[in-house]
């Protein structure tokens, strides 16, 4: 059984950190290139919400039984469980593999990912949030 409390305190977090992104949506790339601290705010707040709904997917996959191999198996199997639907879980299958850069790979990180993913999929973030609450409520 999913611990609703445990799942429930990683979105009420993960709200917060996008309310932090949320002010910088709009920066451009050129901005991020030439605002080290802002870019480093975006970078963080992106990787902590990424791994916010790894763990949030890891959590629900853990309690119901299923064992991943690695984050980018979370989305296909939460479609399994009815998580989240396909069509969804292809749009963010990417985020796992973009947290990884984020964390192991900083020097190589694309700025120009940074400004798209900052400015045009904040939304998946809180479209993970309402279906993980769907689910909690079913």
């Amino acid at each position: 059984m999913v611990e609703k409390k445990v799942v429930l305190s990683k979105l009420k977090e993960l709200n917060k950190y996008l309310k932090q992104l949320r002010k910088h949506e709009g920066t451009s790339k050129k901005e991020l290139e030439g605002d080290l601290d802002k870019l480093w705010s975006v970078e963080r707040g992106l990787q902590l919400c990424i791994q916010i709904i790894l763990d949030i997917g890891t959590h629900i996959l853990s309690e119901e039984g299923v064992v991943i191999d690695n984050y980018s198996d979370i989305f296909r199997e939460l479609v399994k469980l009815g998580v989240i639907p396909e069509g969804f879980a292809k749009d963010i299958k990417g985020m796992a593999g973009f947290r990884n850069i984020l964390v192991h790979e900083y020097a190589d990180v694309d700025i120009d990912i940074i400004a798209k993913t900052l400015n045009n999929n904040l939304d998946d973030f809180e479209q993970f949030a309402v279906y993980v609450n769907n689910y909690l409520n079913s």
